[in-house]
């Protein structure tokens, strides 16, 4: 398919970004769309959210959607964190002796136009939806925004189109429990080896996407018994208060 010209369409000056501090150290950039462009977006994301939902694994707890007259609204983030902590820790009580932890590097300032195109038309969306989001989203980059816009929530919906084939890559190929939450992966195993290859599956299916796992947050974890304190230390006190997306 040929992607629209990034010098057709609208021009929003109201289009701004922002460099925030991250709780945990760092900063990211927050995107802050114009009325304009915020509906736009909103309205080519809504048409393809029920697909893109239906795409999804019941083990994708974070960033789950549904699409309105004036665009896409996200699951309370509280309401779905409280469900993802559950998960996470009926699993650990079970018989699993290690678990891979994965993340995905920089993953909304990594996904770009083409990937995005890419993921759609493997979730069997029609090419006029596909084409409608691509240039909205070459016109943020025309405004210097990197990939999905962080902060937005339809931005939410596209990066689990795009991750939803890890998703079936992880499931499909170890038949053990796995949850993701936004780009957050936890794959449960019967043992080290196990675990090993988890991480191995989840690196080979991001490159082949065109992403790439976050070498000092991709880890095997020998006792799953531990995450839980990871999952109640951020199951409070943060996120969104419009939706649920924690921006990666």
């Amino acid at each position: 398919m040929r992607l629209p010209s990034p010098r057709s369409g609208w021009r929003d000056e109201s289009i701004r970004t922002e460099i925030v501090s991250r709780p945990g150290g760092g900063v990211r950039t927050i995107t802050h769309l114009g009325e304009r462009s915020r509906h736009r977006y909103g309205a080519a994301v809504g048409a393809v959210t029920p697909v893109v939902e239906r795409a999804l694994a019941e083990a994708v707890v974070a960033n789950r959607a549904r699409s309105t007259s004036t665009g896409v609204v996200l699951e309370p983030w509280a309401a779905a964190r409280r469900r993802y902590a559950r998960s996470i820790a009926s699993t650990a009580s079970g018989p699993w002796r290690a678990a891979f932890v994965g993340d995905v590097h920089d993953c909304y300032g990594s996904i770009d136009p083409p990937i995005v195109d890419r993921a759609l038309r493997e979730l069997g969306v029609p090419p006029q939806p596909i084409e409608r989001i691509v240039r909205v989203l070459r016109r943020f980059d025309d405004h210097g925004v990197r990939g999905l816009p962080i902060g937005p929530e339809p931005s939410a919906v596209l990066a689990n189109a795009v991750l939803a084939s890890v998703d079936r890559a992880l499931m499909g190929e170890f038949g053990t429990p796995s949850f993701r939450w936004v780009d957050d992966i936890v794959v449960f195993a019967h043992d080290r080896r196990g675990a090993r290859r988890a991480a191995a599956t989840f690196a080979r299916t991001l490159d082949a996407i065109g992403l790439q796992a976050h070498p000092a947050k991709c880890r095997v974890v020998v006792d799953p018994d531990t995450l839980l304190e990871g999952v109640s230390r951020r199951s409070v006190g943060t996120g969104s208060a419009r939706g649920m997306m924690r921006p990666p």
